[in-house]
């Protein structure tokens, strides 16, 4: 019988990580571009998570450019 609720963990290869990473931080930039702040919230946090979670230090572009 199959569970109901979400893994508790979900792992990547490091290429699928990288790519979703770039992806996040397209959007990210576009969103911020259109004035869409609230959105960008959110995708900033899964962009800063996944960075951390690789090691990658602090994502390029968005709010640490202040």
């Amino acid at each position: 019988m199959s569970s109901q609720e979400p893994p508790r963990h979900v792992w990547y290869e490091l290429e699928e990580a990288l790519d979703l990473l770039a992806t996040l931080e397209d959007v990210r930039d576009a969103l911020l571009r259109t004035g869409h702040l609230t959105a960008v919230l959110g995708v900033e946090h899964q962009v800063r998570l996944i960075s951390r979670r690789l090691d990658l230090g602090t994502p390029e572009g968005g709010a640490d450019e202040q």
